[in-house]
């Protein structure tokens, strides 16, 4: 007995002194974690062009999100922008909220009334298709693309459109948002900073070549709470409308194609079996 104790010990003993990790015994989920906090919740301010916050909740380590924004669009009339995006293993949701623009002659402005929630769901083919591939792979291949599809899932907090443009111009390169150490990272030739605290983003900075300007930066932070799993769900109430397309959607299909081309680009070893 005490010697499985102590085989216990020493296996926790070199996993914490980073010792080879098997990625054979592993399961997708346990691999592809674009976060290293399993839970919590950020409020961020908007200001610059936009005004107003954003809220983000997630769990599993980011596998489960649910994004709320709430501005104003300074730049043009002080027009209200409100939208969601909750993401799962399965599916994804995206929703925005429609107003109703009334005209107040009395005060020559226009005021905005909240109206209906419009959406759609679709499969998270991104996940569905690494999972797919990760299922069919034997051990030693597991061990081999692991790795990769761990560093992947950490650079896509990045914006993969900037693949290859990030930089981080040095590691005390770093900013204290909230109470937390975020790492600075900047895109080249782009006047765009990204705010990143294990994996999550604590904020963004974009000035653009037109004058346009938008902060968001946490102020808010709370890790590791129960988040209700009704936040990862669909919209729920008499306004809110979710046009669901299937996997047999042009719309899906033609996404499935991206996403594949995608991982060829980024992950070409997962497509080498």
């Amino acid at each position: 007995m005490k010697r499985l104790v102590l085989a216990g010990i020493l296996a926790g003993f070199l996993v914490s002194c980073g010792g080879k990790k098997d990625y054979s015994k592993l399961s997708i989920e346990e691999v592809f974690r674009p976060y290293d906090i399993k839970s919590g919740y950020i409020k961020y301010k908007v200001s610059g062009d936009e005004e107003g916050y954003e809220e983000l909740w997630w769990d599993d380590y980011g596998l489960k999100t649910h994004k709320h924004r709430n501005v104003i669009s300074v730049k043009f009339g002080r027009v209200p922008i409100e939208g969601w995006d909750i993401g799962t293993k399965e599916w994804l949701y995206s929703y925005g909220r429609r107003f109703k623009r009334i005209f107040i002659k009395e005060e020559l402005r226009d005021t905005f009334i909240p109206d209906s929630i419009i959406g759609s769901a679709r499969p998270n083919n991104l996940f569905l298709i690494l999972k797919s591939r990760w299922d069919k792979l034997t051990p030693e291949q597991k061990n081999k693309i692991g790795p990769l599809i761990e560093k992947f899932a950490k650079e896509l907090q990045l914006g993969i459109v900037y693949k290859g443009l990030i930089q981080k111009p040095n590691q005390l390169f770093v900013k204290k948002i909230a109470g937390k150490k975020a790492d600075v990272y900047k895109v080249k030739g782009k006047d765009i900073r990204l705010f990143i605290y294990k994996g999550i983003p604590l904020g963004w900075e974009v000035l653009t070549e037109n004058g346009s300007q938008v902060f968001v930066e946490a102020v808010e932070i709370k890790e590791n709470i129960k988040v209700p799993p009704d936040k990862f769900g669909p919209l729920q109430g008499p306004n809110v409308r979710t046009v669901i397309y299937t996997d047999d959607s042009v719309a899906v299909q033609q996404e499935k194609i991206l996403i594949n081309e995608m991982l060829k680009t980024y992950l070409p070893e997962l497509f080498e079996f």
